[in-house]
């Protein structure tokens, strides 16, 4: 009886297995949801004819009407150069139709510089502006070895400033003032005529945390401060002049912005990004947090150095500037505590000659083997106005050239207040003689040309 139980149970499932391959389940059937308008063969463009709507699963035809068979449409775009005119052009896959719209050449050049002579230890050099599109050209204008192209890649050696062959070097420069009030002078128009004008072989980028500046602002408004720093990176690049990017928090209208760790996150996403882009540049200096003051300590710097000075370096062993309490003006904290585990590392200090009399911090955190680095300084006293102290800005000059140390002058622009090195009237973006400049901006041209051993030339030979 088991036995007879068993035989019909494998017969079941036996017929249950054939009916299984026999008759395999039934695909979904297609909705025909999707088409595509097919054309008879030899229909020319713009003509209707009857044309099937078919499904592009399963090829069944959903649909038979008259149908318009339009163009097929290839564009081809030019952009418009000051060399060549641009134009936008249509032409059809399936017909002769062509459409053009054209565009007229630009004024705007794309110039780079080429070396007529070069400087010697006696004789300066000239150089000529040329367009890389068209034939535009400028006059010849004067030069001296002090770039990158003369002096490379720099380090820290010590508590010296160095260049590629590890000799002594100095950087002498402007800085511009906030970003988002005057991000219009970062052109290379601007830094071409200060370049040449001044002598000057830096540029520092000061890029605002608060005050309407990068922090305070929407993702768009950070992307435009972002690409505008980049740009300065690339013009002064373009120039041959070394730049800093200054993460520039102060503190005058937000009182957390007095500690660089009030926006630490965005400073390591900034750095982290700008560094990636830019790891290939051997000209750019990194001044990670401008002027700490408050009730900030400098343990509070050391933090939040210690956060974005490796998001740096996993990209650049660029030198990075650091900054301390006091409105960078706190080398003693520095000395008895300073950073460990970096190379190529510097500190700042900042000084305004009518308001800081002694040079003796500097002087003696030099002397006992600290890096300092003037980022930012003026003649005038520390509101950025008031009148000019010269018994104290040569005295301060003497220390910082007989050490070989590298300064930065407060600021580019036009803006109210003696520290501006133009005059309020001035406009123009590209003006840099003696009528344009004010006190301060005459005083420091001249003293920088003086400094590089370029007086007076460009005055004399290029007005």
């Amino acid at each position: 009886m088991k036995n007879k139980i068993l035989l019909i149970v494998v017969c079941l499932l036996l017929t249950l297995l054939n009916g299984c391959k026999n008759n395999p389940p039934k695909e979904e059937e297609c909705k025909c949801e999707e088409g595509t308008w097919v054309f008879p063969e030899g229909t020319k463009c713009l003509e209707e004819v009857y044309a099937e709507y078919v499904c592009i699963k399963c090829n069944k035809t959903i649909e038979y009407a008259p149908k318009v068979k339009y163009h097929e449409k290839i564009t081809e775009e030019k952009e418009a150069t000051c060399g060549e005119d641009g134009y936008l052009k249509e032409t059809c896959a399936n017909c002769d139709y062509s459409y053009q719209i054209n565009f007229p050449k630009t004024e705007k050049h794309d110039m780079e510089y080429r070396i007529i002579r070069k400087p010697t230890d006696k004789l300066y050099g000239l150089k000529q502006a040329v367009c890389t599109s068209c034939d535009k050209s400028t006059g010849s204008v004067p030069f001296i070895a002090n770039g990158v192209s003369d002096h490379g890649k720099l380090s820290v050696n010590g508590r010296d400033l160095v260049d590629e062959n590890n000799e002594k070097f100095q950087l002498l420069g402007l800085s511009t003032h906030g970003l988002q009030w005057y991000g219009h002078y970062v052109n290379f128009d601007t830094f071409d005529a200060l370049h040449n004008t001044f002598g000057i072989n830096v540029i520092r980028l000061s890029l605002t945390t608060a005050e309407g500046g990068y922090c305070e602002s929407s993702d768009e408004k950070k992307e435009y401060f972002y690409q505008l720093v980049s740009e300065g990176i690339k013009i002064a690049t373009k120039l041959d002049m070394y730049v800093i990017v200054d993460w520039h928090m102060v503190g005058a209208e937000d009182d957390k912005d007095k500690n660089p760790l009030t926006y630490k996150d965005e400073a390591v996403q900034f750095f982290s990004r700008l560094s990636e882009e830019f790891k290939d540049y051997n000209n750019i200096l990194y001044e990670i947090m401008n002027e700490p003051n408050g009730p900030t300590t400098w343990n509070d710097c050391k933090t939040y150095a210690n956060l974005v000075i490796p998001a740096i370096r996993k990209n650049t062993d660029a030198i990075i500037l650091v900054g301390s309490t006091q409105w960078s003006s706190n080398l003693n904290a520095v000395m008895q505590s300073p950073l460990e585990g970096y190379d190529n590392i510097m500190y700042t200090y900042h000084f305004y000659a009518a308001t800081h009399y002694s040079t003796s911090v500097l002087a003696n955190a030099y002397d006992k083997g600290l890096p300092v680095f003037v980022s930012e300084h003026g003649g005038m006293d520390s509101s950025g106005d008031g009148d000019i102290n010269y018994t104290n800005i040569e005295s301060w000059y003497h220390v910082l050239d007989s050490r070989n140390i590298s300064y930065v002058a407060w600021n580019l622009s036009n803006s109210k207040g003696t520290s501006s090195i133009l005059k309020q009237f001035t406009t123009s973006l590209t003006d840099f003689s003696d009528n344009a400049l004010k006190e301060w901006g005459i005083y420091y041209k001249n003293h920088v040309r003086e400094r590089f051993n370029f007086p007076d030339l460009y005055d004399k030979n290029h007005q």
